[in-house]
Protein backbone atom coordinates (compact mmCIF):
# COMPACT_ATOMS: atom_id res chain seq x y z
CA UNK A 1 0.00 0.00 0.00
CA UNK A 2 2.88 2.38 0.83
CA UNK A 3 4.61 1.38 -2.41
CA UNK A 4 1.53 2.23 -4.45
CA UNK A 5 1.09 5.52 -2.62
CA UNK A 6 4.74 6.46 -3.28
CA UNK A 7 4.38 5.50 -6.97
CA UNK A 8 1.27 7.65 -7.34
CA UNK A 9 3.03 10.60 -5.64
CA UNK A 10 6.09 10.36 -7.91
CA UNK A 11 4.02 10.00 -11.09
CA UNK A 12 1.74 12.89 -10.18
CA UNK A 13 4.62 15.12 -9.09
CA UNK A 14 6.61 14.35 -12.26
CA UNK A 15 3.63 15.16 -14.45
CA UNK A 16 2.99 18.42 -12.62
CA UNK A 17 6.63 19.49 -12.76
CA UNK A 18 6.90 18.72 -16.46
CA UNK A 19 3.82 20.84 -17.12
CA UNK A 20 5.06 24.03 -15.45
CA UNK A 21 4.87 25.79 -18.82
CA UNK A 22 1.27 24.67 -19.42
CA UNK A 23 -1.50 27.22 -19.63
CA UNK A 24 -2.61 28.83 -16.37
CA UNK A 25 -5.54 30.67 -17.90
CA UNK A 26 -8.01 29.92 -20.66
CA UNK A 27 -11.33 28.09 -21.06
CA UNK A 28 -12.93 26.69 -17.91
CA UNK A 29 -11.96 23.05 -17.35
CA UNK A 30 -14.41 20.93 -15.37
CA UNK A 31 -13.03 20.26 -11.92
CA UNK A 32 -9.81 22.25 -12.47
CA UNK A 33 -8.87 25.79 -11.52
CA UNK A 34 -5.66 27.47 -10.42
CA UNK A 35 -4.59 29.01 -7.12
CA UNK A 36 -1.56 31.29 -7.54
CA UNK A 37 -0.66 29.30 -10.65
CA UNK A 38 -0.99 25.93 -8.89
CA UNK A 39 -3.55 23.39 -10.23
CA UNK A 40 -6.55 22.84 -7.96
CA UNK A 41 -8.59 19.68 -8.69
CA UNK A 42 -11.94 20.47 -7.08
CA UNK A 43 -15.33 18.81 -6.67
CA UNK A 44 -18.03 19.65 -9.21
CA UNK A 45 -21.80 19.75 -8.72
CA UNK A 46 -22.06 16.24 -10.20
CA UNK A 47 -19.37 14.98 -7.82
CA UNK A 48 -21.28 16.33 -4.83
CA UNK A 49 -24.22 14.06 -5.63
CA UNK A 50 -22.00 11.26 -4.26
CA UNK A 51 -21.19 13.17 -1.10
CA UNK A 52 -24.56 13.54 0.60
CA UNK A 53 -23.96 10.96 3.35
CA UNK A 54 -24.16 12.47 6.84
CA UNK A 55 -22.61 11.38 10.12
CA UNK A 56 -24.92 8.94 11.91
CA UNK A 57 -26.67 7.70 8.75
CA UNK A 58 -27.55 3.99 8.91
CA UNK A 59 -27.99 1.39 6.18
CA UNK A 60 -29.95 -1.60 7.46
CA UNK A 61 -29.54 -4.64 5.22
CA UNK A 62 -31.83 -7.65 5.69
CA UNK A 63 -31.83 -11.14 4.17
CA UNK A 64 -34.81 -13.41 3.45
CA UNK A 65 -34.42 -15.04 6.89
CA UNK A 66 -34.89 -11.73 8.66
CA UNK A 67 -31.30 -11.28 9.81
CA UNK A 68 -29.91 -7.77 9.61
CA UNK A 69 -26.51 -6.17 9.07
CA UNK A 70 -26.39 -2.53 10.06
CA UNK A 71 -23.77 -0.09 8.75
CA UNK A 72 -23.54 3.32 10.41
CA UNK A 73 -21.50 6.29 9.28
CA UNK A 74 -19.08 6.93 12.12
CA UNK A 75 -16.69 9.50 10.66
CA UNK A 76 -16.83 11.86 7.69
CA UNK A 77 -13.70 13.85 6.80
CA UNK A 78 -13.88 16.70 4.31
CA UNK A 79 -10.43 17.75 3.15
CA UNK A 80 -11.17 20.65 0.82
CA UNK A 81 -8.28 22.20 -1.11
CA UNK A 82 -5.81 19.73 0.37
CA UNK A 83 -2.24 20.74 -0.52
CA UNK A 84 -0.06 18.14 -2.29
CA UNK A 85 3.70 18.49 -1.91
CA UNK A 86 6.61 16.77 -3.62
CA UNK A 87 9.08 15.85 -0.90
CA UNK A 88 10.03 12.44 -2.28
CA UNK A 89 13.30 13.37 -4.01
CA UNK A 90 15.96 12.61 -1.39
CA UNK A 91 14.79 15.11 1.21
CA UNK A 92 12.46 15.29 4.19
CA UNK A 93 12.01 19.05 3.84
CA UNK A 94 8.52 19.96 2.67
CA UNK A 95 8.56 22.62 -0.09
CA UNK A 96 6.92 25.91 0.78
CA UNK A 97 4.71 25.83 -2.31
CA UNK A 98 2.43 22.86 -3.06
CA UNK A 99 2.54 21.10 -6.43
CA UNK A 100 -1.27 20.89 -6.53
CA UNK A 101 -4.46 21.04 -4.48
CA UNK A 102 -7.29 18.53 -4.40
CA UNK A 103 -10.67 17.92 -2.76
CA UNK A 104 -11.09 14.67 -0.78
CA UNK A 105 -13.92 13.18 1.26
CA UNK A 106 -13.55 10.09 3.46
CA UNK A 107 -16.61 8.21 4.73
CA UNK A 108 -15.98 5.61 7.42
CA UNK A 109 -18.64 3.10 8.40
CA UNK A 110 -18.89 0.64 11.28
CA UNK A 111 -21.03 -2.48 11.69
CA UNK A 112 -23.35 -1.93 14.65
CA UNK A 113 -25.01 -5.36 14.77
CA UNK A 114 -23.50 -8.40 16.51
CA UNK A 115 -20.41 -8.58 14.28
CA UNK A 116 -17.83 -5.79 14.28
CA UNK A 117 -16.47 -4.53 10.99
CA UNK A 118 -14.97 -1.43 9.41
CA UNK A 119 -15.50 -0.02 5.93
CA UNK A 120 -14.38 3.15 4.18
CA UNK A 121 -15.33 5.06 1.04
CA UNK A 122 -13.05 7.73 -0.41
CA UNK A 123 -14.09 10.25 -3.07
CA UNK A 124 -11.55 12.68 -4.52
CA UNK A 125 -10.41 14.79 -7.46
CA UNK A 126 -6.99 14.33 -9.04
CA UNK A 127 -5.13 14.84 -12.30
CA UNK A 128 -6.53 12.44 -14.89
CA UNK A 129 -4.79 9.11 -15.51
CA UNK A 130 -3.20 8.89 -18.94
CA UNK A 131 -3.83 5.91 -21.20
CA UNK A 132 -1.83 2.97 -19.94
CA UNK A 133 -1.67 4.19 -16.33
CA UNK A 134 0.44 3.70 -14.20
CA UNK A 135 3.23 3.75 -16.82
CA UNK A 136 1.57 6.68 -18.59
CA UNK A 137 1.29 8.73 -15.41
CA UNK A 138 -1.08 11.66 -15.06
CA UNK A 139 -2.28 14.47 -17.31
CA UNK A 140 -2.12 17.57 -15.06
CA UNK A 141 -4.23 19.61 -17.49
CA UNK A 142 -7.27 17.37 -16.96
CA UNK A 143 -9.23 16.76 -13.78
CA UNK A 144 -10.96 13.49 -12.95
CA UNK A 145 -13.26 12.27 -10.18
CA UNK A 146 -12.20 9.06 -8.43
CA UNK A 147 -13.79 6.72 -5.91
CA UNK A 148 -12.16 3.99 -3.85
CA UNK A 149 -13.34 1.83 -1.03
CA UNK A 150 -12.74 -0.98 1.41
CA UNK A 151 -15.56 -3.20 2.64
CA UNK A 152 -14.85 -5.37 5.67
CA UNK A 153 -16.88 -8.39 4.50
CA UNK A 154 -16.39 -8.00 0.75
CA UNK A 155 -14.43 -10.56 -1.32
CA UNK A 156 -12.47 -7.66 -2.78
CA UNK A 157 -10.36 -6.99 -5.80
CA UNK A 158 -6.83 -8.21 -6.42
CA UNK A 159 -5.94 -5.42 -8.89
CA UNK A 160 -3.42 -3.22 -7.05
CA UNK A 161 -4.03 -0.26 -9.36
CA UNK A 162 -7.81 -0.42 -9.11
CA UNK A 163 -7.76 -0.17 -5.33
CA UNK A 164 -5.14 0.90 -2.84
CA UNK A 165 -6.90 -1.35 -0.33
CA UNK A 166 -5.95 -4.36 -2.45
CA UNK A 167 -7.61 -7.61 -1.29
CA UNK A 168 -10.72 -6.02 0.28
CA UNK A 169 -11.00 -3.07 -2.09
CA UNK A 170 -14.01 -2.05 -4.17
CA UNK A 171 -13.28 -1.87 -7.89
CA UNK A 172 -15.10 1.41 -8.50
CA UNK A 173 -15.42 3.25 -11.83
CA UNK A 174 -13.95 6.74 -12.18
CA UNK A 175 -14.31 9.90 -14.20
CA UNK A 176 -17.40 10.26 -16.39
CA UNK A 177 -18.45 6.66 -15.56
CA UNK A 178 -19.51 7.99 -12.16
CA UNK A 179 -22.05 10.25 -13.91
CA UNK A 180 -24.03 7.34 -15.39
CA UNK A 181 -25.75 5.71 -17.13
CA UNK A 182 -26.96 3.98 -13.99
CA UNK A 183 -28.95 0.89 -13.13
CA UNK A 184 -32.36 0.98 -11.46
CA UNK A 185 -33.26 -1.28 -8.54
CA UNK A 186 -36.54 -1.61 -6.69
CA UNK A 187 -36.04 -2.68 -3.08
CA UNK A 188 -38.94 -3.06 -0.62
CA UNK A 189 -41.14 -0.99 -2.92
CA UNK A 190 -38.68 1.87 -3.33
CA UNK A 191 -36.97 2.47 -6.67
CA UNK A 192 -33.36 3.61 -6.65
CA UNK A 193 -32.47 5.16 -9.99
CA UNK A 194 -28.72 5.82 -9.77
CA UNK A 195 -27.23 2.45 -8.86
CA UNK A 196 -23.63 1.39 -9.58
CA UNK A 197 -22.69 -2.30 -9.06
CA UNK A 198 -19.36 -3.21 -7.46
CA UNK A 199 -18.52 -6.82 -8.32
CA UNK A 200 -15.67 -8.60 -6.56
CA UNK A 201 -13.24 -10.50 -8.77
CA UNK A 202 -10.66 -13.21 -8.21
CA UNK A 203 -8.66 -12.30 -5.11
CA UNK A 204 -5.46 -13.87 -6.40
CA UNK A 205 -2.90 -15.99 -4.59
CA UNK A 206 -1.70 -13.11 -2.41
CA UNK A 207 -5.11 -12.73 -0.70
CA UNK A 208 -6.43 -15.04 2.00
CA UNK A 209 -9.54 -17.14 1.26
CA UNK A 210 -12.82 -15.81 2.65
CA UNK A 211 -16.04 -17.59 3.79
CA UNK A 212 -19.06 -17.86 1.50
CA UNK A 213 -20.91 -15.33 3.69
CA UNK A 214 -18.65 -12.56 2.33
CA UNK A 215 -20.25 -10.27 -0.24
CA UNK A 216 -19.34 -10.56 -3.90
CA UNK A 217 -21.75 -7.93 -5.19
CA UNK A 218 -22.54 -4.52 -3.71
CA UNK A 219 -25.12 -2.20 -5.27
CA UNK A 220 -24.66 1.43 -4.35
CA UNK A 221 -27.03 4.28 -5.20
CA UNK A 222 -25.26 7.57 -5.84
CA UNK A 223 -27.48 9.52 -3.44
CA UNK A 224 -28.96 6.87 -1.14
CA UNK A 225 -25.90 4.67 -0.49
CA UNK A 226 -25.87 0.89 -0.21
CA UNK A 227 -29.13 -0.75 -1.35
CA UNK A 228 -28.34 -4.44 -2.06
CA UNK A 229 -25.65 -7.04 -1.34
CA UNK A 230 -25.19 -10.57 -2.70
CA UNK A 231 -22.85 -13.03 -0.98
CA UNK A 232 -20.56 -15.63 -2.51
CA UNK A 233 -23.20 -18.20 -1.57
CA UNK A 234 -25.85 -16.23 -3.50
CA UNK A 235 -27.67 -14.91 -0.43
CA UNK A 236 -29.34 -11.55 -1.07
CA UNK A 237 -29.44 -8.72 1.47
CA UNK A 238 -31.59 -5.66 0.75
CA UNK A 239 -31.90 -2.20 2.25
CA UNK A 240 -34.73 -1.85 4.79
CA UNK A 241 -36.54 1.51 4.41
Amino acid sequence: MKTLSALRTVLLSSALLSSSACKKTGPEIEGLSFVDGVPYYHFTNNDRLWLGIKSGDEWKMENTRGYQRVYRTSVIIHDIQKALYNNSVGTYITPTKPEAYQDVMYIRLARTDSVAGFSELRFYREAAHRTGYPAGGFDPDKSEFYAQGEWADFVGNSDRYASTYYCRGLSMPHGTALNGPFQQLTVYGRTYGEVVPFIGNSRGAACSPVPSSYMQELYYDRQAGLVRMVSLAGEVWERVP
